[in-house]
């Protein structure tokens, strides 16, 4: 059900961190407070209890295969057909709503069939980035990127209604739950926003959980990161220096830190088109017009999908001017492989999941390239530095996501082959600042 829920979202600019106390409490079932309503015939009825009579009913009426379903092709015809059934159920229990009730339990039915139920509103929110699922009580919502996540009440009925919901949402991804992946990380859009959904299931928890992040619906400028406070005009001007350049970079930071956000500035900065492809585990990156994408396919039933690590063995057989991954994480290391080893010109950037800390990225980076081909493992290493000479480094601060460096790799002095990351861009007294190194790969 890719992108079906309703007018889409054309936010441009960074989600505000300031909501702190945002509440989204108000997208409680009809009834849940609870409310009732009297039938003709004097009986005492529910709102929530209707509106779960609405949903049952559509559900018997309309099945995967009908074809009045199947014809319902846009958001007014699939809001008749919940009007109509809502009519009905209404007709038979005698019930005589306003119109704001009727409304409101009509939104309610709507979204419980063809969207996520509670979680719809704040889709609809741009300030929203990321949304947690553990448990009916267990739900927070990250007003902002740099903003603290924020416990809600009372979005879900039960239990059982928070696993529905993430069930619907990885259906329309493309994925299921399955005994044998109990770690899935699929993505599609809603309201023209790349979402990601990260499922994690038994045995490797308790029930089932998910981590959804929801990106920005268009690119976010260079101009916009220094508007929030993200990195000064000394960064942007190196970054957009870069971008239009030939060389390769990695962008590395944690989980949350800005990463894909920052790659789709990057690609929208840089001069790149048909030649370019992405592998993606989500399909979260805003690639340029012309660019192929393509995203892990997940095993559906008896289907065994396409790996990572395939897509990138697609990509390579169409012989790309450009790559980009999102993302690269330690257990991937021989996904990477073939592109260590290309020998044709091929310009790679790649989102990297890792630290921030120097001595970290040096040592994951190098431990990535080693484990890719272990037979030629300081080759591999000297490949990566090569194939991706610049390092940008971000960083979820408290109250914002942050560009703390940028670094190159650069051959040591001493001739022994090996090389040093040196940083270009750091912290200095007054914020991000050039420093005295001179750049190996001129810009």
């Amino acid at each position: 059900m890719s992108d079906t829920n309703g007018s889409e979202n054309t936010e441009t600019d960074f989600p505000s961190g300031d909501d702190q106390q945002h509440d989204a409490s108000h997208v409680v079932p009809p009834g849940q407070e609870p409310h009732f309503v009297t039938t003709e015939r004097g009986r005492v009825v529910s709102m929530a209890g209707l509106a779960e009579r609405i949903v049952e009913e559509f559900n018997i009426e309309f099945d995967e295969a009908s074809q009045a379903l199947i014809e319902a092709d846009s958001e007014a015809k699939r809001r008749s057909l919940v009007r109509e059934v809502a009519d009905y159920v209404m007709g038979v229990e005698s019930v005589q709503l306003s119109l704001s009730e009727k409304a409101r339990i009509l939104q309610y039915a709507y979204s419980e069939i063809f969207g996520y139920g509670p979680l719809d509103l704040l889709f609809a929110d741009p300030k929203v980035t990321t949304i947690s699922l553990e448990n009916r009580q267990g739900i927070a919502v990250r007003f902002g990127p740099g903003a603290e996540l924020v416990p809600q009440n009372n979005m879900f009925e039960d239990w059982h209604h928070v696993r529905r919901t993430i069930k619907r949402l990885l259906k329309d991804a493309g994925a299921e739950i399955r005994s044998d992946i109990p770690i899935v990380e699929a993505g599609l859009r809603i309201n023209g926003r790349a979402v990601n959904v990260n499922v994690v299931s038994p045995p490797f928890s308790a029930d089932v959980m998910a981590d959804i992040r929801v990106h920005p619906a268009e690119v976010i400028p260079l101009v916009d990161w220094v508007a929030h406070g993200m990195m000064n005009e000394v960064a942007t001007d190196f970054l957009r220096r870069l971008a239009q350049s030939a060389y390769g970079f990695a962008i590395v930071g944690e989980t949350e830190s800005g990463k894909t956000t920052l790659m789709s500035t990057m690609l929208s900065e840089a001069n790149l088109g048909r030649e370019l492809y992405s592998v993606e585990w989500a399909g979260e990156l805003l690639l340029p017009e012309g660019a192929h994408g393509s995203k892990v396919a997940w095993p559906i039933g008896d289907n065994p999908g396409i790996t990572f690590a395939q897509r990138i063995a697609e990509a390579l057989e169409s012989q790309p001017g450009a790559i980009v991954l999102d993302e690269v994480r330690a257990d991937e290391a021989e996904a990477v492989a073939p592109l260590l080893s290309y020998e044709h010109n091929l310009r790679q950037m790649w989102v990297v999941r890792g630290a921030s800390d120097s001595k970290r990225i040096r040592s994951g980076l190098s431990m990535l390239a080693r484990r890719a081909d272990s037979a030629m493992s300081e080759a591999m290493v000297t490949r990566l530095y090569e194939r991706l000479p610049f390092v940008i480094v971000l960083k979820r601060r408290r109250d914002r996501i942050e560009l703390v460096e940028i670094a190159e790799w650069q051959p040591s002095a001493d001739e022994s082959g090996y090389y040093d990351y040196v940083p270009l861009v750091a912290k200095g007294w007054e914020g991000l600042e050039r420093t005295e190194k001179e750049l190996c790969n001129q810009l």
